[in-house]
């Protein structure tokens, strides 16, 4: 009952702590408004990751944390440029495509200096899988709880379907990391 009651009184809070996120972290959009994915620059903080490529990102060096652009999101579903499917949609795929071509291009033309790799936290990692990046477990912290609440919240509030196809199922949605070395970012994508 506590926890039914926090969600309802902070949930509708979410959006407005993600604006002030974004406008603290300095979080910028691809492409605009018009792009899917939002990058942040900053330093990695943490354990050394092994990425499978051989890259190893050790704490201190330049990294990108992928964030996504629900403004965009909200506005191509009041468009009915995509649908709100019950699985994750395969169209959504192709804008993530045309951003990971936009971002491989500008961090190829030296945009965002010497960044070793590109991150983010997610609950889809099964598609990010899909996309080329490598899925990492997180550990079982208050951080991790945390950003697992504050996504998954976000999700309902913008009314992302597909979270109900997880919540029925016996899988709990479970927040990983994904990443992608710089070399492998521009492989696949430049």
């Amino acid at each position: 009952m506590p926890c039914r009651l926090l969600r309802t009184i902070v949930q509708p809070l979410l959006p407005i702590v993600h604006k002030i996120y974004t406008i603290a972290l300095g979080v910028k959009s691809l492409g605009g408004r018009s792009g899917l994915i939002c990058v942040e620059l900053r330093r990695h903080k943490g354990r050394a990751i092994k990425l499978s490529d051989g890259c190893e990102v050790k704490p201190g060096d330049p990294v990108i944390k992928l964030h996504l652009n629900n403004a965009w999101f909200d506005e191509q579903l009041q468009a009915g440029s995509i649908q709100r499917p019950s699985g994750f949609p395969r169209g959504l795929t192709r804008y993530f495509k045309d951003g990971f071509r936009l971002l491989a291009t500008q961090i190829a033309d030296g945009k965002y200096g010497g960044v070793i790799a590109v991150y983010g936290w997610t609950v889809f990692h099964g598609p990010a899988r899909r996309l080329g990046f490598q899925v990492i477990e997180l550990p079982s912290n208050l951080r991790t709880k945390l950003a697992q609440f504050y996504i998954t919240g976000l999700m309902q509030v913008y009314r992302i379907r597909w979270l109900r196809r997880y919540k029925t199922s016996r899988k709990a949605l479970k927040v990983k990391g994904i990443w992608l070395s710089r070399a492998e970012l521009l492989r696949i994508y430049h």
